[in-house]
């Protein structure tokens, strides 16, 4: 017998036992309702965002609840008239499983048979409150999300509680870190729970601090006046609704001034900003957006366990996006891995090197991502100009700096992991641009999520995201003075080494440890750089000899540091 199964393409036929539930009516399931003739997913009344392929295996499954589908039926479903490897179905499955989560109980709504293929096992019923999902005006006023914010589920449950207790909350994270996508997901979701919907306004291209209350003002579709944010005020004060400021990091200080007083005037609307670094008002609650999940250094995870992983699962999705016939393998994951290690975990930088996978591979574009192509790299032709490539996104953050904080990020990036404020303190001295404590300067860095503050029981320390980094190295050396910095960061570590040396034996192990292994990143890149070619010679027998001193307790520090492996940048002769 065949039926119909709908895709995202025209239909194709495949030969089932049984017939599937009917496509002409909903279904419901747990929180969700599934539609497919409109191939739409909803969960509690939000739409859920979902790749078309598995819509369509969701389709097959939850219309055939609690029987077998064996694998090559799936993949005949998801894939009509085209041979891709099982890898993608299993994919494909993991992100349907993201989706769907578990309920309260721990239920799963997919359950694997092994070796042949899968079941849904959820209990299904029609749905006969309406055949055709309702528009609302509160869905219209937001964008639609293109991909599904991948890793982000937890993020997006906690603030979506915290919205509708808290007034203002900063969503804050370098370029391409994807807060826009985890402002929209929490737009969608809480759009039927504020009575007057939510309002999105994209201030990316707004840089005149005037012109803030004014595209507030057009968004909410009030006619123009003399007094924008007075208008605003009176719109809003017997209003519930979410505002939404998207990409607020180019006028501040005219964004701080319109929060605060929707904050004053106008009790109930909540506000939701993205930034690259907070508002510093009144009321406000920053959340810092981090990069997706990795495995960690120590782990070597097969393909299936890699795939649990948000940073891998982004990979392989955008992969296959691109070419239908890639396979993540137990042969191919170290490579992925060692790719999205490099990337940092950082969205965009994941989706642009996906799409180079076709072109050269993975062990090739693994080694490419060392040097200068991975701030070449393209990314959507329709992507705003700070996203379409790596260098312009750091372009974008680079040119609003101020003077100081430019030499402060190229300074820093001599560093090769993590690095102390007394490594900072030591390589500045002397320096006429950047005279003065360094602190209010590497505090204002962090803020604008250019480097990354990490803090243990004693102390901080600081890393800058490797691509950060090879761009900041990059404008070191178009000053002409990486040699000179290079060598005052070596002198610096030999005189750590030599201190710590000199303690080894009336410094209890703990303590020890604490004083010295957030330096043990600089060490290493200093001997790096005084054994090349480029370096110093002398300097680094002197360092070699004081740090094999060190003996068992050089590796031994517990602070959490970055990942170094082989993927240093291609100039480390010159950095470290």
């Amino acid at each position: 017998m065949y039926s119909t199964i709908l895709g995202a393409g025209a239909p194709t036929e495949m030969p089932f036992d049984h017939a599937p539930f009917s496509s002409e009516g909903a279904l419901r399931f747990g929180a969700f309702v599934l539609y497919p003739r409109q191939h739409l997913l909803l969960k509690n009344g939000e739409p859920v965002s979902l790749g078309s392929r598995a819509l369509d295996l969701l389709i097959a499954m939850a219309s055939r609840a609690g029987e077998l589908l064996e694998k090559s039926e799936l993949i005949a479903c998801a894939w009509p008239k085209v041979i891709v490897e099982e890898c993608n179905l299993r994919a494909q499955i993991v992100a349907l499983r993201r989706v769907l989560g578990e309920d309260e109980n721990g239920f799963e709504y997919i359950v694997t048979v092994p070796g042949r293929g899968y079941r849904f096992v959820a209990r299904t019923e029609p749905y006969q409150a309406s055949s055709e999902p309702s528009s609302t005006e509160r869905q219209q006023s937001l964008p639609s999300l293109i991909t599904l914010p991948l890793g982000r589920d937890a993020v997006i449950e906690r603030l979506g509680e915290q919205l509708l207790q808290t007034r203002l909350i900063s969503l804050v994270g370098p370029g391409g870190i994807g807060k826009s996508t985890v402002a929209l997901a929490l737009g969608n979701q809480l759009a039927e729970q504020m009575p007057h919907g939510t309002c999105f306004v994209d201030l990316s291209e707004t840089s005149d601090d005037s012109r803030i209350a004014q595209a507030l003002a057009e968004a909410l579709g009030l006619q123009p006046g003399n007094d924008p944010l007075r208008d605003v005020v009176q719109h809003l004060q017997q209003r519930r609704q979410l505002l939404i400021l998207d990409n607020c990091e180019q006028a501040l200080d005219g964004t701080a001034l319109v929060v605060e007083t929707l904050l004053k005037w106008t009790p109930d609307c909540a506000i939701l900003i993205t930034s690259r670094e907070p508002l510093h008002t009144a009321g406000e609650q920053v959340e810092r957006l981090l990069p997706l999940q990795l495995p960690a250094a120590c782990e070597h995870p097969t393909s299936e366990q890699a795939l649990s992983y948000p940073a891998v699962a982004l990979f392989v999705e955008r992969v296959q996006a691109n070419d239908t016939a890639f396979c993540l393998d137990d042969g191919n994951v170290a490579d992925v891995v060692s790719i999205c290690r490099k990337l940092d975990g950082i969205p965009l930088d994941i989706e642009i090197a996906a799409t180079r996978v076709s072109a050269f591979g993975l062990t090739p574009l693994a080694d490419l991502l060392d040097g200068d192509f991975r701030l070449q790299m393209e990314g959507r032709r329709t992507a705003p100009p700070r996203h379409r490539s790596l260098r312009a996104t750091l372009d974008w953050s680079y040119q609003t700096l101020p003077p100081a904080e430019q030499a402060m990020l190229r300074l820093v990036a001599i560093f090769n992991g993590t690095f102390t404020l007394n490594a900072v303190r030591a390589i500045v001295e002397g320096d006429e641009q950047l005279a003065g404590d360094p602190l209010p300067l590497i505090e204002s860095l962090v803020d604008k999520s250019l480097l990354i503050a990490h803090r243990d029981d004693t102390m901080k320390y600081y890393q800058m995201p490797k691509t950060e980094r090879l761009y900041a190295l990059e404008k070191l050396d178009q000053t002409g003075t990486t040699q000179r910095i290079v060598a005052r960061h070596a002198a610096y570590a030999l005189a750590v080494v030599k201190k710590a040396a000199s303690q080894l034996d009336t410094v209890v192990p703990d303590a020890w440890k604490n004083l010295y292994g957030a330096e043990s990143d600089t060490i290493r890149s200093a001997l790096t750089w005084a054994c090349s070619t480029d370096g110093n010679q002398s300097l680094g027998l002197e360092l070699t000899l004081a740090a094999l001193g060190l003996g068992p307790y050089r590796d031994r520090s517990s602070r959490p540091r970055v990942e170094q492996s082989h993927d240093q940048p291609a100039d480390r002769r010159k950095a470290g």
